[in-house]
């Protein structure tokens, strides 16, 4: 297995992936063309030349990123593919000079291990502003945020567990 930058002709395949999980309402569905325009925020998982997992590396201006739709393929999940996307994402936001990276997941105990903290979704702003308003599940949502430090000297942000002022989506 190899986990790299997607390239472009990787779009379906990657669309898939995350249609599938879409599907299940476990991931948020992204159209292809969607997929398309942001091949350079998606690393894959490749194996024998074929797309077995991505995850999309999203920035949020200079020193924050999040990672969003994280996908195996079905038929190799549970072999520790996702925590290996995870893994090369954080090495990619350390690269890019990303502070913090965030993610907001049903499940946060998957991210723990691999240096990951739970925090308020209020506490991430620009999150909010860009999805969480107009997401019609805003009132009923149940999703926890979940953030790393990639590269603490760098952190200009609040810390994550203080209580933020920020008004609930």
């Amino acid at each position: 297995m190899k986990t790299r930058r997607a390239r472009i002709n990787e779009a379906a395949a990657i669309y898939q992936l995350v249609a599938h999980y879409a599907e299940q309402g476990l991931l948020l569905p992204r159209a292809e063309d969607e997929i398309r325009r942001n091949i350079s925020h998606f690393l894959v998982l490749e194996e024998k030349q074929h797309i077995v997992g991505c995850l999309s590396l999203e920035n949020y201006g200079a020193d924050l990123a999040e990672i969003r739709s994280i996908a195996v393929h079905p038929e190799r999940r549970g072999e520790g593919w996702r925590a290996s996307l995870v893994a090369f994402a954080l090495l990619e936001a350390r690269r890019r000079g990303m502070a913090r990276i965030f993610a907001v997941t049903h499940a946060p105990q998957f991210f723990e291990p691999q240096g990951f903290v739970a925090a308020s979704r209020h506490t991430l702003t620009e999150k909010i502003e860009r999805d969480c308003r107009a997401c019609p599940k805003q009132q009923s949502c149940k999703l926890v945020a979940v953030v790393a430090t990639v590269i603490p000297e760098r952190v200009i942000l609040p810390v994550v567990g203080e209580t933020s002022p920020v008004p609930a989506c």
